[in-house]
């Protein structure tokens, strides 16, 4: 933003060498300007792709490779930013990417094993692969809960606060339910043999009111039992719960993955030549547009690091720094004069 002459300063929203990024990413001219290129890429494409077509008949891949680099460098370096030299850059780092594509294409033609896998799946079995992305994220958003407790300080950790326990505070609840389910397995069993008890002296015509007291009491302690290894279990439900489905999740993975190549093999022979044609020309397209975007990328992060270097430098103006240093030489002064050193 210019002040006076030759002089600027940085616009008020760029407050701190942190924002600069924010403030980049917030850019209508660079949003702009990416616009710009991906119009360009994309009329070129179009004006291009029957060239492309026509590559299994031709077999002309050298040829394509110097036709291309110049019209494309032509038409992307007049935008700015990457200069012709950049552009022919862009350019063969995109044909490499290409080249044995373009090579099997013209010896054999639009063959379905030119598609990578994910893509045949995608083309093929789109829901299969949703349901693997789904669970391989909601396994790791699992992992990561399971991982951060056991990985908190020492005091830190509370039940009301997650949702789910660290390693150690899990084995004491468990011990505990164990410890009570065997007390309750015992006393269960007395009780039975007890019930044995009662019948046998009914039978016989002797007293048992004395042992049905005894049970009694057995049961209510059982009872009380019950209801502390339900207290228990349900604290760590949400936990078992969580476990349970991230178990889940990983033998949903892990089936989908053993049956991914059968899949695989059988998407590829659904795919004729058009429609293989039309996903490796597509893929085509996309990388075109990834390379020349990470070139553009590349041209970003070297703009905010010097404008983060100009910050450093210049944030402070000239009149601040020497009243600063007027402020300091008074505040010295006046130690000097404490001690003495008038």
């Amino acid at each position: 933003m210019p002040v006076k002459n030759t002089y600027s300063q940085f616009v008020p929203a760029i407050e701190s060498k942190e924002s600069l990024k924010a403030f980049l990413d917030a850019s209508t001219e660079l949003k702009s300007k990416h616009q710009e290129f991906a119009k360009s890429l994309t009329a070129w494409w179009n004006e291009n792709l029957p060239a492309l077509e026509d590559l299994p008949r031709k077999k002309n891949v050298y040829d394509l490779y110097h036709a291309f680099s110049a019209t494309i460098a032509e038409r992307i370096s007049k935008l700015g930013i990457l200069d012709e030299f950049k552009s022919r850059g862009a350019f063969a780092s995109y044909w490499n990417a290409l080249f044995t594509d373009l090579r099997s294409v013209s010896a054999s033609g639009w063959n379905a094993d030119l598609i990578p896998d994910e893509e045949i799946l995608q083309s093929q079995f789109p829901e299969v692969l949703k349901e693997m992305r789904d669970n391989e994220a909601r396994r790791d958003e699992l992992d990561a809960l399971f991982k951060e407790v056991n990985e908190l300080e020492e005091g830190i950790w509370s039940e009301d606060d997650y949702e789910v326990f660290p390693k150690d505070e899990l084995a004491e609840v468990k011990s505990q339910i164990k410890v009570f389910g065997g007390e309750l397995k015992e006393i269960t069993r007395d009780i039975k043999n007890k019930g044995k008890q009662v019948k046998a002296l009914k039978k016989a015509g002797e007293s048992f009111i004395p042992i049905e007291h005894v049970i009694a009491e057995m049961g209510n302690l059982a009872e009380e039992l019950a209801k502390h290894i339900a207290e228990q279990e349900t604290r760590i439900a949400r936990h078992t719960e969580l476990e349970a489905e991230l178990k889940a999740c990983k033998k949903i993975i892990k089936e989908i993955k053993e049956r991914k190549d059968k899949l695989v093999e059988e998407a590829r022979n659904k795919i004729d030549s058009a429609e293989a044609r039309q996903l490796i020309l597509a893929r085509w397209e996309r990388t075109l547009y990834a390379t020349v975007e990470e070139y553009l990328a590349q041209y970003s992060r070297m703009l905010r690091s010097s404008l983060e270097n100009l910050w450093e430098k210049y944030h402070q103006p000239l009149h601040s720094i020497l009243k600063e240093r007027d402020a300091a030489s008074v505040e010295l002064a006046g130690y000097l004069r404490e001690l003495g050193y008038e």
